[in-house]
Parts: C-alpha cells; sequence; structure tokens
C-alpha cells in the first residue's frame, strides 16, 4: 500500500513537467538561417527574458528596420478579433510588420484553429510572427502543432560556458569592462537565468559609474555579503551530495521565507529523474528539470544513486509531504536529517 502511494505521489509530481523538446534552433541558427533568406515564422521555447528580447530585436532590425510596425499582444488582455485584423490586413504600401504575441494558448477554440489555418497557408512574407509561450512544461496539440509549423528556437537558460559568452558578448557591445573572476561569480549565484546575470551586471556598473568592475570593488563585497543562494544550486548540492553547502543553502533558503512545498517539489522531481536515467526509461526529457545545468549534470547524479536508493528517498519525502500537509511538527529538522541521509551514504 505504502509502494503505491509512492506511486501516485510520482505521478502526480511527473504532470507537472510535460513538454516537447524537438527541432530547435539555436539563436545564431535560426538569425543565419535568415540571413540565407529562409525567411520563418518563429516560436520562442524557454523563459530566458534577456535572450527573448535580443532575438525580437535582431528580427526587428533586419525584418523592418526603420520602415514598419512592431506590434504586441498579449492574449491574457488583448482582443482576439483584433489580432486577427490585423494579422490579415494587408498595408497599401507594402510596408512589413512584426507581429509578438504572448499567451497563445489563451485563444479561443475557434481562434487556435484560425491560428493554425493561417500559418499552414503560406501566409504574407509582409509579415512576420513571432509566438512566445515560455509554459514550457505544457502539451497539448495546439502547442505540438504550433512546434512542428514553426521554427522553435532556443531561448532557455543557457549552460554556465554558454552563459559566460554571452555575458562576455553583452559587456563588449555595451563597453563594460570586469574581471573574469566577477563574471564566474554572478553566474555561480546568479546563474538560474542569464537575464538575472545581466541585471546584477547592470547594478554593478551603475554603481561603480562605468569604472572596471571588479568582484573586490565595493559593490563587490557588498554582494558578496548579501547574497542569495539559487534554488538550483541547492539541488546541484544534493545531488552531488555535498553536505555542508546543501544544508548551508537549505537554511539560507528557509530563512529567505522559501516554502516547504515548493523545496519538497524539486526535490521529489530531482530524484524522479534519477530514477528514470537510472532505468533507461527514454523519457528524461519529458520531465525536465529547472533549468539546464541541472539537465547537463544528471549524469552525475545518477551515478551517486541506484534506483533503490531513489525509491527509498522518495518514499522518505512522502513521509514529509505528509507532515507539511498536516502541519506536523519537525518540518525543518526532518528536511535535514534528509539531506543529511542523501548526502552521507
Amino acid at each position: 500500500m505504502e509502494r503505491y502511494g509512492i506511486f501516485l505521489f510520482i505521478v502526480l509530481l511527473w504532470g507537472q513537467y510535460l513538454f516537447c523538446f524537438f527541432n530547435m534552433n539555436t539563436i545564431s541558427q535560426a538569425i543565419k538561417n535568415y540571413n540565407n533568406n529562409q525567411f520563418h515564422n518563429y516560436y520562442l521555447n524557454g523563459d530566458d527574458v534577456f535572450l527573448e528580447k535580443f532575438f525580437i530585436n535582431q528580427i526587428n532590425q533586419k525584418f523592418i528596420g526603420n520602415d514598419g510596425q512592431k506590434i504586441l499582444y498579449h492574449f491574457s488582455v488583448d482582443n482576439e478579433s483584433d489580432f486577427f485584423n490585423n494579422l490579415n490586413s494587408q498595408s497599401l504600401f507594402n510596408s512589413k510588420k512584426m507581429i509578438v504575441c504572448w499567451d497563445i494558448n489563451k485563444l479561443s477554440k475557434q481562434g487556435k484553429k484560425e491560428f493554425i489555418d493561417y500559418v499552414e497557408s503560406n501566409p504574407s512574407k509582409d509579415v512576420a510572427l513571432i509566438v512566445i509561450y515560455p509554459g514550457f512544461r505544457v502539451k497539448n496539440k495546439f502547442i505540438s502543432d504550433l512546434t512542428r509549423i514553426l521554427t522553435t528556437v532556443d531561448v532557455r537558460t543557457p549552460f554556465p560556458g554558454k552563459m559566460k559568452n554571452w555575458v562576455k558578448f553583452y559587456t563588449k557591445v555595451k563597453n563594460i569592462r570586469m574581471t573574469n573572476d566577477l563574471i564566474n561569480f554572478y553566474i555561480d549565484y546568479f546563474g538560474d537565468s542569464l537575464s538575472n546575470v545581466i541585471g546584477e551586471i547592470n547594478k554593478h556598473s551603475m554603481y561603480s559609474e562605468n569604472k572596471s568592475l571588479d568582484i573586490a570593488d565595493d559593490y563587490g563585497n557588498y554582494v558578496k555579503s548579501d547574497r542569495n543562494y539559487s534554488y538550483w544550486q541547492f539541488l546541484d548540492s544534493v545531488g552531488k551530495k555535498k553536505l555542508l553547502r546543501a544544508l548551508n543553502i537549505y537554511r539560507s533558503m528557509v530563512e529567505n521565507g522559501m516554502s516547504h512545498n515548493y523545496i519538497l517539489s524539486g526535490l521529489s522531481n530531482l530524484f524522479i529523474n534519477i530514477y528514470i536515467k537510472n532505468n533507461s526509461l527514454n523519457c528524461i526529457n519529458d520531465f525536465p528539470l529547472m533549468n539546464k545545468i541541472l539537465i547537463n549534470n544528471m549524469n552525475i547524479y545518477s551515478s551517486n544513486f541506484n534506483s533503490e536508493e531513489s525509491l527509498a528517498l522518495l518514499n522518505y519525502l512522502h513521509k514529509i509531504d505528509k507532515m507539511v500537509k498536516t502541519f506536523k511538527y519537525g518540518v525543518n529538522l526532518n528536511f535535514e536529517l534528509f539531506i543529511l541521509k542523501v548526502c552521507s551514504e
């Protein structure tokens, strides 16, 4: 009966992480194809705001330049009739327009059909479409059709090595000078998204009045003393069995108000992925972790735990889950005992 409860627990958590990753282009590939006159409409897959804005600006410059319109639609608030009128209307002067839309899944059933029909019917070359749907754990027929008929571009947070290249590109464009140690520091502590890293660099640059940025300057010392750990660093420490680091980050997260439910969900997902990997279920990409760093390190994590250990740890988390839901005393202690058990064996 207990194993059945664990199974249901796993199934419920799996349902939160469904998505389809097929035929994705990098930003550079998509831009290269555009430069080779292989024009496409685009579906941006991921939620890194910096990469999203960068790609939109690139297509904006190349497609409409200074002579055209950039039109933004958020279907959670904007009228879909206006959207389709704009999509199907033709300019008297053949001026180009780029239409960027968010929350496409909020279109009505008829709107979804009309949109698919429009894209498949070889639409006007004077209109560029960019669909942004960062709900990358959603899988339905409409989203699957979009990823099939649009050029899918990867705007997920890059791995640390690629992120460093983006940071160097950005600082060169913005004429920001900073040490390599500082770049590594910002990626290490704020690298759950490229947007966060760029945001921290911008704040540092503004404070330092465009002087060369260093990890040992006044602002660098302030950030080091005031930093909060990212959640993915906690999961990474657990997966790598780094006991002291995992405990320190856990305590920091709790002190800063992170909920036990959120911590529990991430740990459960981590060990579900480890179990999938160890049993060669060929579905690990269908249940992605929260960023590419964790996905990239899955071989390391799975080598630290066998299938029986993963199930036993999921059983332990199932018991903590019951404690959290019934508001029982000792949740923090049990989380710390769990971390001790995971990292010591």
